[in-house]
């Protein structure tokens, strides 16, 4: 279970540490290219973190020595719906609408999925594909927009601030619960179809902004906001995705309503 491991570093050195697994060389060679693709699963990539993206041969490793130690094993490649891009679509996209990514990061999951779901097709991979939408929830780290409002809402309401830091708050996301997120990703591993790609998101958008008035409202705090320009990004907005064939094929609905999640990313905050 490599989710037993913080990091990389971590995981290669569980290899070489006494006491270590009787492996055979191609599952070692498995296990240290799923170690590096899982410590570069970026989902921030910056100027600096683009250059350290694994190249392509890293996931033909992977996959290999999957195929070669454990044939019946089904994989879960979760990409993402940025593959869309930020088009505004009148309808909620389904898993068919054209691919248009339009960062680093989008690119190499598009590639990733074809990688995939042309071994799939060749009947060398048992492969299927989910492509999540913003998720949240406790535990994440504060670089994201939502636990960091919660952070910041409870500091203003112990009165260590006295001001909430913000940066755009026109810009609209979905936000799923992580739990019903993992929770999807285990039904794909069992229900799934082979070589079937999925849409894994909240069924509706929510500015930013109210976001933010929502878990101020939850903690009782009424802190002003101010405008922090190295926060500020150009207002954009993700499309609503289709996510019928999840809930065909697998029977999947959201538990927690964003309410829920708001308030556990509070308590988790406070925790803290």
């Amino acid at each position: 279970d490599y989710g037993a491991f913080d990091d990389e570093a971590s995981a290669l050195a569980f290899l070489d540490a006494p006491g270590s697994p009787s492996w055979s060389s191609q599952k070692r060679e498995a296990f240290r290219a799923i170690a590096r693709l899982h410590g570069l699963a970026l989902t921030v990539v910056t100027a600096e973190t683009a250059a350290a993206l694994p190249p392509a041969t890293g996931l033909f490793a992977a996959t290999d020595a999957l195929a070669a130690e454990a044939p019946r094993a089904r994989l879960l490649f979760v990409s993402t719906a940025q593959v869309y891009g930020t088009i505004p679509s009148p309808a909620p996209l389904r898993e068919e609408a054209p691919l248009r990514p339009l960062s680093l990061y989008a690119v190499t999951k598009v590639a990733g999925e074809s990688l995939l779901l042309a071994r799939q097709a060749a009947g060398s991979l048992d492969a299927l594909v989910a492509r999540p939408g913003n998720h949240t929830g406790p535990g994440q780290t504060p670089k994201f927009v939502a636990p960091s409002f919660a952070r910041q809402v409870l500091a203003a309401k112990r009165g260590e601030a006295t001001a909430l830091r913000v940066g755009n708050l026109d810009s609209v996301r979905s936000f799923a619960d992580v739990r019903d997120v993992v929770r999807a990703y285990r039904l794909l591993l069992e229900r799934g179809a082979p070589g079937g790609v999925y849409n894994v998101a909240s069924p509706a958008n929510v500015r930013i902004g109210e976001l933010l008035d929502r878990l101020r409202a939850l903690a009782g705090c009424d802190a002003p906001v101010e405008t922090d320009p190295a926060l500020w990004r150009p207002t954009d907005s993700c499309p609503i995705l289709d996510v019928s064939r999840l809930r065909a094929d697998t029977g999947w609905e959201p538990a927690f309503a964003l309410d829920d999640t708001l308030r556990d990313l509070l308590a988790d905050a406070a925790a803290r």
